[in-house]
């Protein structure tokens, strides 16, 4: 059979990717996977175990079963206008999985931070309730699922940054087939729903980071095959400007959903990176053209609003509509010029808002990749 050039160019720059995964054999796959910052691997000097096992207070009670109102309520197919009941449901539907998540990262920051061991085990102890009670199996709607896959991004990056200190430990590798087992359900799920808008634009995104933050815990090169094709076709989606077609149907919040889709492709593309897929190199660089173009409608808005076709939502910070994104929204940028350094003096006027922190990037951003030192 005869490839098209557009098959034959997609074959090649999914080789590395292939060659990772497919070699049952070979050295590679028998070589562990690297983690996209650094990790610590000695204890601090000045702290107790004593101290940190104060700190570590029971994890909220494990949840099982998920459903999870969109918060557009019943808003046009573009998805752009969000409706205050709806958004307070959803959030109060999410708000125990948030809690706890913001608790195993913090746990985990806490031992990147100081080398405390104690830490270490908190975050290793949290998770392990949840997984002894079966935690986030059960996702009973398609907004369950996408929140699920950005949770479990969160909470594997947490444990990645701790596996130096807790991975003999009794529980790590019952915790690590626990969030396996969650990430291949969502990678079986997106590719079971791709008529489904969402599961093929930034959702399918976080699940592909959630896949790849697994398989670097679990060595499951499968995932990180998985992971590498998503973020191909999601890259390779962008035009020539920048921009990403199923981001830009957004409407008024195209600007938001391009941060949202980066915050998962950035650090992604780190980890595909530290393992061996040029993902900066995907389709003539197609990231960085993805980042230019969402960085410069921080500042002008009008060539993202008029291939959205319409004005772009003001950001909400300190001050209503100070045109502004939060911290969050760009903590991306710290694995992004970790992996990409010449691309610093590109992004640097963003960089003076740091520290960036994210939950569901493992927290602290500026101290995992070392930002700012």
């Amino acid at each position: 059979m005869l490839l098209s050039s557009r098959s034959l160019h997609i074959a090649v720059r999914l080789l590395p990717a292939l060659l990772i995964c497919s070699s049952p054999a070979g050295a590679q796959d028998k070589a562990p996977l690297q983690a996209p910052f650094h990790l610590r691997t000695q204890a601090g000097p000045l702290q107790t175990e004593q101290r940190g096992a104060k700190s570590c207070a029971p994890a909220p009670a494990a949840v099982t079963r998920l459903s999870i109102t969109s918060k557009y309520g019943d808003d046009g197919p573009q998805r752009d206008t969000i409706d205050p009941d709806a958004d307070a449901a959803a959030r109060n539907e999410m708000q125990d999985i948030r809690a706890f998540s913001r608790q195993v990262v913090k746990a985990a920051n806490e031992y990147t931070r100081s080398g405390n061991p104690a830490a270490a085990r908190c975050t290793l102890s949290l998770l392990a309730d949840w997984r002894r009670a079966g935690a986030l199996r059960q996702m009973d709607n398609a907004n369950a699922e996408f929140e699920r896959v950005s949770t479990l991004a969160g909470l594997s990056l947490a444990l990645l940054q701790v596996s130096p200190a807790v991975g003999r430990e009794p529980d790590y590798a019952p915790t690590v087939a626990w969030m396996r087992e969650l990430a291949q359900a969502g990678t079986r799920y997106f590719d079971g729903s791709s008529k489904l808008k969402g599961s093929r634009n930034n959702h399918r995104d976080w699940a592909a980071l959630a896949a790849a933050s697994v398989a670097t815990l679990s060595g499951d090169r499968a995932l990180l095959d998985w992971s590498a094709r998503a973020y191909q076709a999601e890259v390779c989606s962008a035009g020539a400007e920048g921009g990403l077609p199923l981001e830009l149907e957004r409407g008024q919040k195209a600007r938001d959903y391009h941060l949202f889709a980066l915050s998962a492709l950035a650090p992604l593309a780190a980890i595909l990176q530290s393992n061996g897929v040029d993902a900066g190199a995907e389709c003539k660089g197609a990231l960085h053209r993805i980042v230019g173009f969402t960085l410069k409608a921080l500042d002008d808005p009008s060539q993202m609003a008029a291939l959205a076709g319409k004005p772009q939502e003001a950001f909400k910070g300190k001050k209503d509509g100070d045109g502004m994104p939060g911290p969050n929204q760009l903590a991306f940028l710290e694995a992004y010029v970790k992996q990409y350094p010449e691309q610093g003096p590109a992004v640097g006027r963003w960089l003076r808002l740091r520290p960036f922190a994210s939950t569901n990037l493992g927290g602290n951003q500026t101290l995992l990749y070392g930002g700012g030192r």
